[in-house]
């Protein structure tokens, strides 16, 4: 065997080991490494396997009577390759990036899947309860009410929101009902009226699942509308708090609903339950149709609060001096309104609400909710504590995240907000008197 015919054949003996040298350097001693290298674990070799190989080799070579050379060049060929071979496998920063991203992304997936999934249960599912309070929440929450469609139809969201919204008295406000003014308690033993025109009271209301603010105005010409320079496509509404600020008001909260689509948060369009809007401020229509029919919630001239279906042209007809559209009604000419179905349980939420005393004195209601310490109040809830204070006529306001209190230019009560107070259509305000509480 000459020189060059024994180094391409060890050449080639090493190329094929290096393939499979041991990582664990004891597999080595224990492993049958035979020439042809046809017994050897499929393992990454390191430094000191590669030089305890070559020793062992180099031994069976002298026994054999073969000819040794040097092998500090099969040394150097075999350490490169493991070397580029460890090199392979190593998790680089760009490899770690990508890794965690598709970890990142596949769970996201599983997460969407798994949720999209219980919403078709619970929309498709076989409780028409459960399907109910699912739609009715998420229909109010506003933010999320794309997520009462992706299974049912609009028709069929809005047989829902219908079937669990409250049943109203039939008929007009009767202001008889009325008296600005008049005592709600009876007159001490001197016969002296303990009624104050100019009085404003705020108090805490607290229940199980809620807490919040009741303001009490007791003249009822204080309490006007506020509302943006403008409405339209490229108008933008205030928040409750500059209204109050820009007014000198002493007192506000938020008033009816808004456009609040991906597209338009800005507060400049009106809109009520129905989609359409109506705003009434200092007897002139401001926005909305004079031949449409709204949900008007407003106060006229003597300042009896109406809680009527009826057309702008109507309202102002009526003397209707400001006006929001919302709801639902909660009380109608003293009689509390019954919430159908399953409509007692269509969540608890942020919520606001104005209702009126016998004697003329404007409730102002707010709920704080979606926090730890106030979930918020449902409809049923609404109903108990404006009849609880006497309220004649009440009606829902807007709620969620445009639900909030203003008292001397500070907001009061705990709204739920993820940055700062939206800019709202309307708000109602209660104005300053010189000397008042």
């Amino acid at each position: 065997m000459d020189r060059t015919s024994l180094f391409d054949d060890f050449d080639e003996e090493i190329d094929m080991v290096t393939e499979n040298v041991p990582e664990d350097t004891d597999a080595c001693e224990n492993s049958e490494i035979a020439v042809n290298a046809e017994i050897v674990p499929e393992t990454e070799p390191d430094d000191e396997d590669i030089v305890r190989f070559l020793a062992k080799r180099r031994a069976k070579m002298e026994r054999n009577g073969d000819p040794v050379y040097t092998s500090e060049r099969h040394y150097t060929k075999v350490s490169e390759i493991a070397t580029a071979k460890s090199e392979k496998k190593k998790l680089t920063p760009g490899k770690i990036a990508i890794r965690v991203v598709i970890c990142t992304v596949t769970a996201l997936v599983m997460i969407l899947v798994t949720l999209l999934a219980a919403i078709g249960i619970i929309c498709r599912g076989p409780s028409d309860i459960v399907r109910d309070m699912f739609v009715t929440n998420m229909v109010q929450t506003g933010q999320m009410d794309f997520l009462a469609y992706i299974f049912l139809s609009d028709e069929e969201v809005d047989a829902i929101m219908k079937a669990n919204d409250i049943k109203v008295p039939e008929g007009d406000t009767d202001t008889s009902l009325i008296q600005i003014g008049g005592n709600t308690e009876s007159e001490d033993e001197k016969g002296e009226s303990k009624f104050d025109i100019n009085a404003l009271e705020i108090i805490d209301i607290q229940g199980k699942t809620y807490k919040g603010k009741l303001m009490i105005v007791n003249d009822p010409s204080r309490v006007t509308v506020g509302t943006a320079a403008a409405y339209g496509e490229n108008c933008v509404g205030y928040t409750t708090l500059y209204m109050a600020e820009k007014n000198n008001s002493i007192a506000a909260i938020n008033g009816g609903g808004y456009e609040d689509k991906a597209s338009n948060k800005t507060g400049g369009i009106p809109l009520g339950r129905d989609e359409s809007g109506v705003v009434i401020a200092g007897g002139e229509l401001k926005y909305g149709s004079p031949n449409t029919t709204y949900e008007i919630i407003g106060l006229d001239k003597n300042g009896i609060l109406h809680v009527d279906n009826m057309t702008a042209k109507e309202a102002l007809d009526k003397g209707i001096r400001d006006a929001v559209n919302w709801g639902p009604i909660l009380v109608k000419n003293g009689e509390p309104c019954v919430v159908q179905a399953n409509g007692s349980n269509v969540g608890f939420h942020p919520r606001s609400a104005i209702g009126q005393r016998k004697d003329g004195a404007i409730l102002l209601l707010v709920i704080d909710g979606r926090q730890s310490n106030s979930l918020g109040a449902s409809y049923d809830d609404l109903i108990e504590i404006m009849v609880n204070y006497g309220a004649i006529n009440a009606a829902n306001l807007d709620g969620g995240m445009s639900s909030y209190m203003v008292y001397e230019n500070k907001i009061i009560t705990e709204p739920y907000l993820l940055y700062e107070p939206r800019n709202v259509a309307t708000s109602w305000l209660v104005s300053r008197v010189e000397g008042a509480e």
